[in-house]
């Protein structure tokens, strides 16, 4: 009999049948595939606390693997620990302020407070690497159940979560870059980071006898304070304003320390803060600033180009502060006119460039000079740049500038004194990895309460890290003539 004639027999699948059933096959494999991907990504999340950050640890779709931290609003920084197709994210939700001012006070406690870290992520990964991998076999084993509900089908999509975990671990595990966590890409404004304080072994190395023999040196204002009876020409009397002019204190906690005392021994009547009191301006360093509500006397301050709105709404917040933005108040009988920088340029990553900054404070200048004029008699105007005073000669008779961190004096004119600070935070923390140390710099000013003219000012310098001693100048201004 003739085969084709016998109708029990089994026709033969042809070739075009079986490739179809292959790219079927292999369509229901990728979409499991994918599936599983979906359903890591998905799942592969988890809150942990990590040290002092409360943060969320997740997967994502990546080209190059890596892993992601990221410390909003300050920016991110990637480390090129793995490949694949899988990338690990750390991103930190909220600060433990209590925590971190614990390690600030406490530097010794630094290195519980790493291993304490360490054990968190370790723990938050395995979280993590668990619900990846249920989530996998779900996004598989669902894909699969929708295309076909079978058991061989269901089978399929169980072999793709395998293949998925399985070959994006052992992808990970063969590319593991040790060496990633020391050799970090910032972005952001995180790209100031090792610039601004170098490693974390230096500053830590130096902070503790930073702080002690800082600590030391401020208690030795008194002395300073002594030896102002010995300065002939001129002698302070209850006829005198003290005003205690600071700049640039670059988040460096020690200036607080320095302005308390001063305040304190001087008898200060009002401090003036010509800006930069932050170094990035965002919301996290608002805690810096609320020791301005333990001096004790009226605080005035004008926004650097280091500050923001943000900084001057912290400021503002604080008790006894005045911030001064196009405007004037009158304050321990003296009336102070002052305006913030017209940059913000808080990135210190890119180099200032120092054209750009003189063609804005030469197009700014004129501007100040008609709101001082507008706005009537002033004693002492607070700028940030003393650039920004080029037009004030004659407007008004003391101008107090910042951002050089060197102390300065010139006249504006015949009329016009303008005293430029120093850094009264020696630059800030950035200061603990350079070599020549930074003083930490501050003026008192004596001015007359019925002329409200300047009769005299102290110079005081602190000694930063490496050096040793505080000094105190003297500076006596010509009286005026006496009218006829």
């Amino acid at each position: 009999m003739n085969p084709a004639d016998d109708p029990t027999a089994t026709a033969p699948v042809s070739r075009s049948a079986r490739a179809r059933r292959a790219l079927r096959a292999a369509g229901l494999a990728l979409l499991c595939l994918a599936g599983a991907v979906g359903g890591a990504v998905a799942a592969g999340r988890t809150h942990a606390d990590i040290g002092p950050f409360h943060a969320t640890v997740s997967l994502r779709l990546s080209s190059t693997g890596d892993t992601v931290v990221r410390l909003a609003p300050l920016g991110s920084l990637r480390l090129d620990t793995h490949d694949g197709p899988l990338g690990l994210v750390a991103t930190a939700d909220e600060l433990d302020l209590a925590a971190t001012q614990r390690v600030v006070e406490q530097p010794d406690t630094l290195d519980a407070v790493d291993d304490e870290a360490a054990r968190d992520a370790r723990r938050a990964l395995r979280t993590v690497l668990l619900r990846a991998t249920g989530g996998a076999f779900v996004g598989a084993l669902l894909v699969a159940a929708v295309r076909r509900p079978a058991r061989r089908t269901l089978a399929v999509g169980a072999m793709a979560a395998l293949v998925a975990t399985v070959g994006t671990a052992a992808a990970a595990r063969v590319t593991w870059n040790a060496k990633a966590v020391a050799e970090p890409r910032y972005t952001g404004l995180l790209t100031v980071a090792p610039q601004a304080i170098g490693s974390i072994e230096q500053v830590r190395a130096q902070y503790d006898a930073y702080r002690s023999q800082l600590t030391r040196l401020i208690g030795n204002v008194a002395e300073l304070y002594k030896t102002t009876a010995g300065l002939t020409a001129f002698s302070p009397s209850t006829d005198t304003v003290r005003v205690l002019h600071v700049s640039d204190l670059h988040l460096n906690p020690q200036a607080f320390d320095l302005i308390g005392q001063l305040v304190r021994q001087f008898a200060v009547d009002v401090v003036v803060d010509t800006g930069d009191i932050n170094d990035w301006g965002t919301p996290a360093e608002g805690q810096f600033v609320e020791r301005i509500g333990d001096i004790g006397v009226p605080y005035v301050f004008v926004r650097g180009n280091h500050d923001s709105v943000t900084t001057a709404a912290a400021v503002a917040a604080q008790p006894n502060a005045v911030v001064l933005e196009g405007e004037g108040r009158e304050i321990a009988g003296l009336r102070f006119w002052g305006i913030g920088d017209p940059r913000f340029t808080p990135d210190k990553s890119v180099a200032p460039d120092a054209s750009e900054e003189r063609q804005v404070a030469d197009r700014f200048a004129p501007e100040v000079a008609r709101r001082v004029r507008a706005h009537g008699p002033v004693d002492i105007v607070a700028v940030h740049d003393p650039r920004l005073a080029a037009r004030l000669g004659g407007l008004t008779p003391l101008v107090l500038a910042g951002h050089a961190h060197r102390p300065s004096m010139r006249a504006l004119g015949d009329e016009t004194v303008l005293l430029t600070e120093g850094s009264t935070g020696g630059a800030g923390l950035r200061a603990l990895e350079k070599q020549a140390a930074v003083p930490l710099t501050c003026t008192i000013l004596y001015l007359d309460r019925d002329d409200r003219a300047l009769r005299a000012f102290d110079r005081v310098t602190v000694a930063g890290l490496g050096d040793a001693g505080a000094r105190i100048e003297r500076h006596v201004l010509p009286a005026p003539p006496q009218a006829p």
